[in-house]
Order: structure tokens, then sequence, then C-alpha cells
């Protein structure tokens, strides 16, 4: 699925909550959600699925550490490692675990 990156509105200088609502949609890196650590934002592909755990239905992120982000030329981000399936340390999985490389996701 090719994702959509989607700008982000700023009050001052703290970023505002991102508007992300298609499925695919993913903003960052911001600081100032997670501490002081870059986050990306993202509904993952599965998040308009009926049939998908009620977690895939809301943004999530992914933190560097322990992920990588790079902006590409065309300004599209990937994200390095694997985007998992589990939030933390629980055992409820999304039903999607895979990569976001170039603006594209895949599992």
């Amino acid at each position: 699925m090719k994702g959509r990156r989607i700008r982000v509105e700023f009050a001052g200088t703290r970023a505002l909550y991102p508007d992300l609502k298609q499925p695919g949609d993913y903003c960052g890196p911001l600081i100032g959600w997670t501490a002081d650590r870059p986050a990306v934002f993202f509904l993952k592909p599965n998040a308009n699925d009926p049939q998908a755990p009620k977690r895939a239905h809301y943004i999530q992120h992914v933190c560097s550490p322990p992920h990588r982000f790079t902006e590409e030329m065309d300004g599209t981000l990937t994200i390095r490692d694997s985007i998992g399936d589990k939030a933390g340390k629980s055992s409820v999985s999304d039903g999607w675990h895979g990569y976001l490389t170039k603006g594209e996701w895949h599992q």
C-alpha cells in the first residue's frame, strides 16, 4: 500500500496531534509526544478492515530508538526495524506486522 505523509500543523512550537484519516497515513518524526524521543505516528494498512482487531483502528506510533527513521529524497519515510503488531508487552495482535519503505507499507 502506498502511504501518505501528512504535514504536521504547529501551535507555536508544539506539534498538534496528527490528523491521520486513511489507512497508510503517517507523519513525523515529531518530538514532544514521547518525551525527547522522535516518533512517527501512523494508521496501519488494516485500519479500516472491519475484521481487524480494535487496536488496528487507532493511530499508533514507533519511537527512535529503537527504530530508525530515514527521510528519502522524495520526502517519504523509511522506518527500520519492522513495525510490530503488538503494543509494548501486549500479547494482543493488531493483525499487521511489517515495514514502511520509501512511503510504501509492506508485510
